[in-house]
């Protein structure tokens, strides 16, 4: 019953900013991250490691992708460590993006997941879930920490929880159908607020 109302009190998932993949044997790293409206995919070809151009490749869910870009030529250095970088400028909005890499005739990377978010003029977005989760999305430094509290429609306050991310989830039933007012106040003293909806 503790662990059920700590859950309920506590309803933070903690997503990281620079996601990494596992490397494949050609490569030192595969990261990326979201850069303003974009994502932003980075990753070194080990030095002696050589492959005949590299595909860069998206999907939505995971398992079907679709290519994106193209660097084609002889990618890696016999000698030295190279890194190339890549900008996706139409990511899925609000959702995770898959990104893979096809390494010539060497085969593919592991998947690297980014989750892109396209906030609105409040600084956040908020999501409901088939299970009626409410998702409040929002942009964040990493590191940065603060305080999200849950106003009623006539300024009541009904809740308040750290933030550690850039995610904070409100179980079903932890709140009614209604209109709610956001403030999220962090750290550096820079806040955000605004209305959103419960359905």
């Amino acid at each position: 019953m503790k662990l059920l109302k700590l859950l309920i009190l506590l309803p933070i998932l903690f997503h990281g900013y620079a996601n990494i993949a596992q490397p494949h044997t050609l490569l030192q790293d595969f990261s990326g991250y979201q850069q303003d409206s974009q994502v932003f995919l980075r990753w070194t070809f080990r030095g002696g490691s050589l492959c005949e151009g590299t595909r860069v490749e998206r999907s939505t869910d995971g398992l079907v992708f679709s290519q994106i870009g193209e660097i084609s030529g002889i990618c890696g250095s016999p000698d030295a460590a190279i890194t190339f970088n890549f900008t996706d400028s139409l990511p899925s909005p609000n959702s995770l993006n898959y990104y893979r890499l096809e390494l010539g005739n060497f085969g593919y990377t592991s998947t690297l997941t980014v989750e892109f978010l396209k906030i609105n003029e409040n600084g956040f977005v908020v999501l409901s879930t088939f299970s009626g989760q409410t998702d409040i999305l929002f942009q964040n430094l990493p590191g940065r920490t603060g305080e999200a509290i849950i106003y009623s429609s006539d300024g009541k306050r009904l809740s308040s929880m750290p933030i550690n991310g850039q995610r904070i989830s409100l179980p079903y039933g932890r709140f009614p159908s209604g209109v709610y007012l956001l403030l999220l106040a962090f750290s550096d003293n820079k806040s955000l607020s605004g209305n959103f909806i419960i359905p």
